[in-house]
């Protein structure tokens, strides 16, 4: 008589163990979808930082004039930059600004803001970049020493 009492134990049990096991298998495959998630943007993260150098590289040669742009710098990778002329300067050569002996120099110094964004699969990176140029304001003919 004692027997049959646990017979129907054993099939409730088994119900609980089945229910515990699928819990765990879906727990277990939902931590493997974020942790591979993570990781991936942790390389797309780390893709972007490697740009940066050859980003800012790339705008100290651009054409400050155009205003704004966009290049593909590889991999998958775009910057967009829009510049903005801050200041525009002529330099004084000689003793002092204001003195006979001083002289206009033959150049212009320019110092522009670039805001620059790199873009990466949809995650935007946002950086300033302050970029100094001079611009010749004589052709190499026309000066006279």
């Amino acid at each position: 008589m004692k027997e049959n009492q646990h017979n129907g134990f054993i099939v409730l049990e088994i119900l609980i163990a089945g229910l515990i096991l699928t819990a765990s298998i879906a727990a277990t495959m939902y931590l493997f979808r974020m942790g591979f998630d993570h990781l991936e943007r942790a390389n797309q993260s780390n893709l972007l930082s490697s740009k940066l150098t050859q980003a800012t590289g790339l705008i100290r040669t651009l054409d400050m004039q155009k205003g704004s742009g966009e290049e593909d710098i590889g991999e998958g990778v775009t910057l967009k930059w829009d510049a903005q002329l801050l200041n525009v300067s002529r330099p004084i050569k000689g003793w002092a600004e204001f003195s006979e002996f001083s002289t206009p120099s033959i150049h212009e110094l320019l110092l522009y803001r670039v805001n620059f964004n790199l873009n990466y699969k949809g995650i935007v990176r946002e950086y300033k970049l302050n970029v100094f140029r001079y611009r010749p304001l004589q052709t190499p003919g026309e000066v006279l020493f």
